[in-house]
């Protein structure tokens, strides 16, 4: 009997040391339990605050590239950046740690962009046993995508012997002559009169050019025209050069291939003559950023036939250029973020 009694004091006492073994070991495992969780808490911290600052930089990057609208506009476009930041930084969690700048880079012929950046520590609490805070930096960058141009072209006519073609294109920063690629027809007498629609982005600063592609005798044949050009030779005239008709034959010294006139007022077209060529035609390139509202007719002579008549009816067409505001169509400066 008492070695029965023995064993079970034996148990006993064994089963008393094993819940102290799990005791223990549950004491061993709180710990980095505790620490994990207080690292999640830290985390978490540190990923709210990365949110609200780059939401803050986007804003600020989108403010500064709306009003960069020219080279001169780089301050203006740094400073509204600033102001955004500033007013944004003040309403996020450990304001107090944010430090951030601005930078506009250089504005193109296209377009410029703003480039903000913003760092910030979170001090941890129990990740602090392995480091003391938490760094969190962001950046967003903005562009100016440029204007909306929205050309209605319509009316085109044309009474010529000539094939004559209208094109757009973008004019060159340095005013030379467009490539062949950049050209984009709209409308030919050969190929049927159908009014289009057109619709680009065009950076801040560019402007629309329109080119006349003329072939001689192209429709009814004639041979050379008054100006030397053969049967079948083709010629472009371009709308923001001095005169248009300078690359297709040479030194021109008057303008005697494009007119234009601005609905509403009462200036006509000056049939039978030339004008002497100093400057490009008036309203030979558009900006509809810089002037909506308007609405253009182009007049072309072709300078063709045996003689030139100058009677600007070779190609014409209207141009509108939307009027400003925030509806559909307007001609608005549009930002986009990068980065």
């Amino acid at each position: 009997m008492a070695s029965r009694s023995r064993a079970r004091d034996i148990l006993r006492a064994f089963r008393d040391d094993r819940r102290g073994i799990f005791a223990v070991w549950y004491a061993v495992m709180t710990i980095p339990l505790l620490i994990v969780a207080g690292a999640g808490l830290d985390m978490m911290r540190a990923v709210q605050l990365r949110s609200e600052l780059q939401s803050a930089a986007d804003s600020a990057a989108l403010a500064g590239a709306t009003v960069y609208v020219s080279a001169s506009a780089s301050t203006t476009a740094q400073q509204t950046a600033l102001r955004y930041m500033a007013d944004a930084v003040s309403r996020v969690p450990y304001a107090s740690s944010v430090t951030y700048a601005a930078q506009p880079s250089p504005a193109s012929s296209t377009a410029g962009s703003v480039v903000v950046t913003a760092q910030a520590s979170v001090t941890n609490s129990l990740m602090a046993l392995f480091t003391k805070a938490t760094a969190v930096a962001v950046t967003s960058e903005a562009r100016s995508a440029g204007y909306k141009l929205n050309f209605s072209l319509s009316s085109f006519a044309s009474n010529a012997a000539d094939a004559n073609s209208i094109y757009w294109y973008v004019v060159p920063s340095d005013n030379s002559i467009p490539p062949a690629s950049a050209l984009n027809l709209l409308f030919s007498n050969t190929g049927g009169s159908t009014q289009k629609d057109i619709s680009a982005i065009i950076g801040t600063g560019q402007k629309i050019g329109f080119a006349l592609k003329n072939v001689t005798g192209g429709v009814s044949g004639y041979g050379k025209n008054s100006y030397g050009a053969a049967q079948g030779s083709s010629h472009f005239f371009y709308s923001h050069l001095t005169p248009p008709s300078s690359s297709a034959y040479g030194l021109q010294l008057f303008n005697c291939s494009l007119q234009t006139t601005i609905t509403g007022k009462s200036a006509g077209i000056n049939n039978g003559s030339c004008a002497l060529a100093l400057a490009p035609p008036t309203n030979g390139t558009v900006n509809c950023g810089q002037s909506p509202g308007k609405t253009i007719t182009y007049y072309w002579n072709d300078m063709g036939g045996p003689s030139d008549d100058r009677d600007y009816n070779d190609a014409v067409f209207n141009v509108s250029c939307p009027a400003s505001g925030s509806g559909s169509g307007s001609a608005s400066n549009s930002v986009v973020l990068v980065r």
